[in-house]
């Protein structure tokens, strides 16, 4: 089990205080993570609380993948061509009218 808050810290101990109904709600979206239905459920009351519930896997996150790494720098790499391409394109544009 992992309690985190949501900035993913991680909660040593949490208290929840449910009425029957979401008791049953509760039941009802573990029983659909159980069947593969979902691969989380929501609950949320009226005043805006929040309880996530994810179906534990054994699948590694994408910075335990080590893919983080590499995403940043290509995005990053894109980013600067598409904006040199764009000025090379709008200087042409010019010299052509002018």
């Amino acid at each position: 089990m992992d309690l985190t808050d949501d900035r993913g810290r991680t909660l040593n101990e949490v208290t929840v205080r449910l009425t029957d109904d979401e008791v049953t709600d509760l039941l009802v979206a573990a029983s659909d993570l159980e069947n593969d239905a979902e691969g989380h459920a929501m609950l949320r009351d009226p005043d805006g609380t929040t309880l996530a519930v994810y179906h534990a896997t054994d699948e590694a996150t994408p910075l335990q993948r080590g893919t983080d790494w590499w995403v940043g720098p290509l995005v990053l790499l894109a980013v600067i061509l598409v904006v040199v391409g764009a000025y090379t394109i709008a200087r042409g544009l010019v010299d052509l009218l002018f």
